[in-house]
């Protein structure tokens, strides 16, 4: 391999690895996560949008009919007997003006379509059929030969029909022409094939029945006629041996790509896959991919296989992903040929090269430009000289000429997507915040992430309001379908709560309610949870906040427990539906995703995924990022509030009563669910140095009990009581003991007068 190759299978390989991330297997994509890789990854077209337009779509009334999901790799197509049209066909008029089989019940004639069907040979299944328009049962007897691989007896037979008059022919021409272009497609006669199957399409055209969209058919049919004649496809059947030149080989595959264009054009879905197949059959030759580039129909295929969105991801698996080495040999055939005049194809061109890492030949090839992708790729290569002005010029520019295109799409859908996406997030990193709210939800399903990180952490809570109250009425969501799966965004409901959340953080409940959905909205279209919260709840919780408020102008004693009851009510409806009242709709709550995981859509930073700050972010993004963000910010951060408002329940109460204690614990339990444990330690040596000794605190902050909010009411009015009883009793032993004394003293008073008379006697 060349140091050219070398260089851009590098440059692929790195581009690979840039894609937009999304966090798991049924999340949204988001470009904000690493919005400097996002803006400068190579563009991904749809192929089936690119191939399917490769060549006009012919005005005529042909039409497909081809199973829903065909899977690639040659087989031999069933020969088309369509059992179930013809049972409709023997019901209907449609053998009216046929001599046989117009007077035959319809019973009849189905139990001679089906014997005629079962039968060993074409002239038994002729005999079977008697009675039947002869066009049907001539055609029924060469596909009974064909079955058999008796192909001279199955001619015999087709062209039997196309013998017939034209009014009795008509219901099987296209059908028997087709078949005699299969039988020589497998004897090797390819001009009496290719014969056969361009007569099968003048009789479609010219009106004959074409049910089982054979007319269609007959150009993949043709043009695999064309590669097995270029030695480009090998079919299962043995044909006689072929020898062409370089030049005819190169116009048999140019026509075969234009017969297959042709095919997909029409909406065959088998065309796409043979087109995919033409791709790969050149891959193995370079030598034949090169003079096969010279076309330039087949340089538009290959240009759209390598900047194909479906197939350039070096993790993509299955037999449609492309590998560098591809890209590189495509490259390089593609690049070789003279460059086309100015208009789409040189806009894929371009691509090609800003893919391959040729961005010298981008440029040139993007100077003149004025479709979207040509701004788009020269929006990206501004952007990667750090011509930033320039770059966000001609992104704005082109999402512009992709809005006036609306009625001819210059892109498949994804990629207007994507184009819008980017041109957001570059409107972002000039502080456009509401324009880039605005590019973003019509793409909410795609970029859900990105749209919420805008809406919840840049936009103010007044901003936000603003838009959402600008938003149309919601419509009714589809209901989701068996085989639909990744995330389902609801744009204007989802915003509405998201916003309805957001006041309720900032203390604004009374504005919430409205953005809530009603009881009976909730019931009848629930696009994520089943718990989701309703105006009633909020109103709810209105009550729930107002009944804690203080008291004018002050608490009695007995209101201060009344306001702790209403707190504790408050934190313990704040932990049950916090998520739903107040949770962040990305992270740290992810209501996005139920909750369930800490991370997935939105991000936590405004740079994302990167560890240094992002070249694109808004002037002062990360300072609204910063004021928006929820307190505390934390995962499930509701719990943290719940264990505040637990808290400040606490404060109102007798610290050594059981409410106290009580509400202490549960305090410490919201704490811990919230991943906070030295709040959680902290409560508890608050209730160890405060609180009276509860028997149930051994598991303090795990197990907690209901507090004992009428215990605490009376608290005082029990322990006055008990002083009280206590402090009589006291007074009752003192006047006794006094009385007592004074009794004594008395007695000993009377005793000493008296002995002192009996001395004054004694001595008189």
């Amino acid at each position: 391999m060349s140091s050219n190759r070398l260089v851009i299978g590098a440059v692929i390989a790195a581009a690979c690895l840039g894609v937009a991330l999304a966090c798991g297997p049924n999340f949204p994509w988001q470009l904000l996560d690493n919005r400097d890789q996002a803006v400068a990854d190579p563009i991904g077209l749809g192929f089936t949008f690119e191939a399917s337009r490769l060549v006009a779509t012919p005005k005529d009334n042909l039409k497909v009919v081809e199973l829903e999901d065909p899977t690639w790799g040659y087989r031999e197509p069933a020969v088309p007997e369509a059992v179930t049209f013809e049972r409709q066909e023997a019901e209907s008029d449609a053998w009216r003006d046929q001599k046989p089989g117009a007077d035959l019940e319809v019973q009849a004639r189905y139990r001679k379509l089906e014997l005629a069907r079962r039968a060993a040979d074409g002239e038994a299944a002729l005999a079977a059929g008697t009675g039947l328009p002869l066009a049907v049962v001539e055609y029924i007897a060469g596909a009974v030969e064909y079955r058999a691989l008796r192909f001279d007896e199955a001619l015999r037979h087709f062209q039997t029909v196309e013998r017939l008059p034209p009014e009795q022919r008509r219901l099987r021409e296209v059908a028997a022409a087709y078949m005699q272009g299969r039988i020589y497609q497998r004897l090797g006669d390819f001009e009496k094939a290719r014969a056969a199957f361009q007569a099968t399409r003048r009789a479609a055209e010219a009106g004959a029945p074409d049910p089982q969209g054979l007319a269609v058919a007959s150009l993949g049919e043709e043009a695999l006629v064309d590669l097995v004649e270029a030695g480009l496809s090998k079919p299962e059947w043995a044909i006689p041996p072929v020898t062409v030149d370089d030049a005819a080989r190169q116009r048999l595959i140019a026509n075969a790509v234009r017969l297959y264009a042709e095919q997909a054009s029409r909406g065959s879905k088998m065309a796409l896959l043979s087109l995919r197949e033409v791709v790969r059959l050149l891959l193995k030759d370079e030598a034949v991919l090169k003079r096969a580039a010279a076309d330039p129909l087949t340089r538009r295929l290959l240009v759209a296989y390598v900047v194909a969105r479906d197939g350039a991801t070096v993790w993509d698996e299955g037999p449609y992903g492309n590998d560098s080495e591809s890209v590189v040999s495509i490259s390089e055939a593609v690049v070789g040929q003279p460059a086309p005049q100015p208009g789409p194809d040189l806009d894929r061109l371009a691509a090609l090269a800003y893919q391959t890492g040729r961005y010298e030949l981008a440029e040139k090839l993007t100077v003149q430009a004025s479709g979207p992708l040509g701004l788009w790729i020269r929006a990206k290569l501004a952007l990667r000289r750090d011509d930033r002005a320039a770059a966000i010029k001609d992104w704005v520019a082109a999402f512009a000429a992709l809005e006036q295109a609306s009625t001819q799409p210059a892109l498949d859908p994804d990629s207007q997507t994507r184009l819008r996406g980017e041109t957001a997030v570059m409107r972002l990193s000039q502080g456009e915040y509401r324009e880039t709210l605005g590019l973003l939800f019509p793409a909410a399903s795609t970029y859900w992430g990105d749209l919420i990180y805008v809406a919840e952490r840049v936009l103010t809570v007044d901003e936000l309001k603003a838009f959402v109250d600008a938003l149309p009425p919601a419509r009714p969501a589809p209901p989701p379908s068996d085989t639909e799966w990744g995330y389902r965004a609801q744009p204007t409901p989802q915003l509405r709560e998201l916003l309805a959340r957001r006041l309720i953080r900032v203390g604004r409940i009374p504005e919430s309610i409205p953005y809530f959905k009603t009881a009976a909205e909730v019931e009848t279209n629930r696009p994520r949870n089943d718990d989701d919260a309703t105006q009633e709840e909020a109103r709810t919780y209105l009550a729930a906040v107002e009944a804690t408020r203080q008291g004018w102008p002050f608490d009695w004693p007995w209101q201060r427990v009344d306001r702790a009851e209403a707190l504790f009510k408050l934190s313990v409806v704040t932990r049950q539906r916090g998520l739903q009242l107040m949770g962040t709709e990305g992270p740290p709550d992810e209501v996005a995703l139920g909750g369930s995981f800490p991370a997935g859509i939105g991000q936590s930073s405004p740079s994302g995924s990167r560890e240094t700050p992002s070249k694109l972010l808004g002037p002062d993004e990360a300072r609204r990022f910063e004021a928006s963000a929820p307190k505390p910010d934390t995962r499930f951060h509701y719990r943290g509030v719940a264990a505040d408002q637990a808290l400040a329940a606490a404060d109102y109460l007798p610290q050594r009563s059981q409410a106290y204690a009580a509400t202490l614990c549960w305090a410490a339990r919201h704490a811990f669910a919230s991943a906070d444990s030295a709040k959680a330690e902290a409560i508890y040596r608050r209730y160890v140095a405060t609180g009276a000794f509860q028997p149930w605190a051994r598991n303090f902050g795990r197990d907690c009990v209901e507090p004992d909010f009428a215990a605490a009411r009376t608290f005082w009015q029990r322990r006055l009581e008990t002083w009280a009883s206590q402090t009589a009793g006291s007074v009752k032993r003192h006047i006794v003991l006094v009385a007592g004394v004074a009794i004594a003293a008395a007695a000993l008073l009377v005793v000493l007068v008296r002995l002192r008379r009996s001395r004054r006697v004694a001595a008189g």
